[in-house]
């Protein structure tokens, strides 16, 4: 029977040795754990383009995965630490910053860890992921309950996603963050669109043409897309339309609802 399996997110960069450590704790429990990074190379600090990586990736997994989570620049402050169980059963473990937004959907639970109990005090006060989050996940995965890490946490924190409205004839959302390819992900997920066409789109003044996939965009050419996370993007073939945005994180993304158009 195949161990237990494990997720790692982190801003940790896959250069440091941070992740190392924390496979370390899980493998003195699990020998034959099965660790999965997701990421190590979300942006520094970035909460909100980890939880979108979280949002994108771990749908993805088998049910019985535990993820762990740390993009946290309050570490070791009073900011609290989470076990969230999604309304799918999906168990993730990670700071009270936002982080787990994607997760918090309705029916979701979340409980506070607390030390003293199942969890010894971590070792030190700036490394959680490694001395509080994998500790707990090893008691998950080992078939301990969610509330016997803490209390339940009512008033877990969540990001304030844009959502994406209707205004003549327009669907319009925001630039949230980039990916590695310089791709820029919107607040504008795929169901906003409700079938409709798309006659043309617009990052900010600049026009971008409508297109299924990266292919069909010319080389330098701005074009938007649905991309695999199933939230509309912007992209450059070949390019980054995060470089020819500049700062694009909040600029103004809409597209025009109807038949094809010249922008």
């Amino acid at each position: 029977m195949a161990g237990p399996l494990f997720t790692l997110t982190t801003d940790f960069g896959a250069g440091s040795g941070f992740p190392a450590q924390m496979k370390a704790v899980l493998l003195v429990a699990f020998p034959d754990a099965r660790l999965v990074d997701v990421s190590h190379e979300v942006p520094a600090f970035d909460v909100l383009a980890g939880a979108l990586m979280l949002e994108a990736c771990l749908p993805w997994f088998p049910r019985e995965a535990v993820h762990l989570a740390v993009v946290d620049p309050g570490v070791g402050t009073a900011r609290r630490a989470l076990c969230v169980v999604d309304p799918e059963g999906r168990r993730l473990l990670g700071p009270d910053n936002g982080l787990l937004t994607p997760f918090l959907g309705q029916g979701a639970r979340a409980w506070a860890l607390a030390t003293g109990g199942v969890l010894a005090a971590p070792r030190t006060a700036t490394f959680h992921g490694r001395d509080l989050f994998a500790p707990a996940a090893i008691y998950l995965a080992r078939g301990g309950t969610p509330a016997a890490l803490g209390r339940e946490a009512a008033d877990p924190v969540r990001l304030e996603w844009p959502a994406a409205e209707v205004a003549g004839g327009e669907l319009r959302g925001v630039a949230l963050a980039a990916d590695r390819f310089g791709n820029v992900v919107t607040s504008i997920r795929a169901a906003d669109l409700g079938g409709a066409a798309v006659g043309a789109a617009f990052a900010g003044d600049q026009p971008a043409r409508w297109v299924r996939t990266f292919g069909e965009g010319a080389p330098g050419e701005l074009v938007a897309l649905v991309g695999s996370g199933g939230r509309v993007e912007l992209a450059i073939r070949e390019g980054s339309a995060a470089a020819r945005l500049g700062d694009a994180r909040g600029l103004t993304i809409r597209l025009v609802l109807g038949p094809a158009v010249s922008p």
